[in-house]
């Protein structure tokens, strides 16, 4: 028996040698083909990464403008179903048209603006899903990058490379380099070793089960009170809560059209979930904390190097979730983001507190309803018409389309 299990290991690691030592193709880049809505798709669905990757590969052009962001884009596209008056179905619609407008009525220009946020997204995926997407298909004149204390400090996180977009992403870019930092734990470490250095795994991409339970059991928002729906609204309770959940980024797994829509009804309603951020929140400094930080200077630094103009946004937050957090670590946080812009020529604009967001501009204590959506969407096009880089980078790439100085009204 001994003799067997000696003679299998053996023979593994001589085949792990031998494929070792043949060089390795580089990742192989995205191509439209890879997204055709086959029958299987549409019946079985994919995950939003997979549908994120289609919208920006099948594109009639390249956006002008990415905006990046977690589920708390969800303000926006709330917007853009009351401004427009029709269903938004996240899983086909990456416009941003709360945005558009608001930048042809300041500059003249109406930009494609193609939202890039997926839910409980981390700063690494921002950075793995731009240098998949843009050698593909080419990149933006500016990118919007929205952030939280979220995107770096999540304790529910086991590491970077744990996301199902980070592993979605990376395997269509060269990211070998920052193995280290998206696999900053003995057990991460270990699970992508076994699924992808061993060579005898390379010709693998099935997912670990371990980061698949925890993406359902801690991507789901959770909700410790639900107040406000009833007859202002319009809406049913059951039916207000579910629109609540998909701005809030509440769809995981497969989905196919049809199954995240957000509706242009009013939500009247709030979410206490105080408790789950004290969860998220619970160690300011994680080992996560310094490579989110690593991967968001070095993410500034690639889209400088692509002659991407760049505004980072600290996004709106209650009160009551800001307080989560100490005061010394809101200075830290906010001097590191700032020191890092400076460095690579980005633009800051910090929302985090700004007392334009009231508590009725959210649905809970992070993400915007539409009312906030609105806000947002001003605010961003106020900084763009201001600042003279952001501004020229879209005059540059595209044709006036309208009259400047023209007043958006919503």
């Amino acid at each position: 028996m001994i003799c067997r299990t000696l003679s299998a290991f053996l023979l593994f690691a001589a085949v792990n040698l031998a494929i070792g030592v043949t060089p390795q193709a580089p990742p192989e880049q995205f191509c439209a083909k890879d997204f055709a809505l086959t029958p299987k798709v549409l019946a079985q669905g994919k995950p939003s990464s997979w549908w994120l990757a289609r919208s920006y590969m099948t594109a009639e052009h390249q956006p002008e403008i990415v905006l990046c962001g977690s589920s708390q884009i969800g303000g926006l596209q709330a917007a853009d179903a009351r401004v427009l008056n029709k269903p938004i179905d996240f899983v086909e619609n990456h416009h941003c048209d709360v945005l558009e407008r608001d930048l042809n009525a300041r500059l003249g220009v109406k930009p494609y603006v193609f939202i890039s946020a997926l839910p409980g997204a981390m700063v690494s995926d921002h950075f793995a899903i731009a240098k998949s997407l843009f050698a593909a298909h080419g990149k933006p004149a500016l990118l919007v990058l929205t952030v939280s204390p979220r995107d770096f400090i999540d304790n529910t996180l086991p590491g970077a490379g744990a996301t199902e977009p980070y592993r979605f992403f990376s395997a269509h870019s060269d990211l070998s380099s920052y193995a280290d930092l998206a696999y900053n734990d003995p057990w991460s470490r270990f699970t992508h070793v076994v699924s992808s250095e061993l060579p005898l795994r390379r010709f693998t991409t099935e997912i670990d089960d371990w980061s698949k339970k925890w993406s359902e059991e801690n991507q789901t928002a959770s909700a410790d009170t639900i107040s406000g729906a009833g007859a202002d609204s319009g809406q049913s309770s059951d039916s207000a809560s579910q629109q609540v959940k998909f701005v809030m980024g509440g769809y995981q797994g497969n989905i196919k059209p049809g199954e995240a829509v957000l509706y242009p009804t009013s939500l009247k309603v709030f979410v206490n979930n105080v408790n789950d951020y004290k969860k998220r929140y619970r160690n300011t400094h994680p080992a996560n904390y310094e490579a989110q930080m690593t991967y968001f200077k070095n993410y500034l630094s690639f889209l400088s190097e692509q002659g991407v103009r760049v505004l980072v946004v600290g996004m709106p937050l209650t009160e009551i979730n800001r307080k989560i957090l100490p005061d010394d670590f809101w200075q830290e946080f906010r001097g590191r983001l700032l020191l890092s812009c400076g460095g690579a020529g980005a633009e800051w604009l910090d929302l985090s507190d700004s007392p334009e967001f009231t508590v009725a501009d959210f649905v809970d204590t992070v993400h915007l309803n539409a009312d906030g959506g609105v806000k947002l969407a001003a605010k961003i096009a106020e900084k763009i018409t201001a600042a003279p880089e952001l501004s020229a980078a879209l005059s540059n790439r595209m044709p006036a389309v309208a009259a400047k100085g023209a007043k958006a009204t919503y």
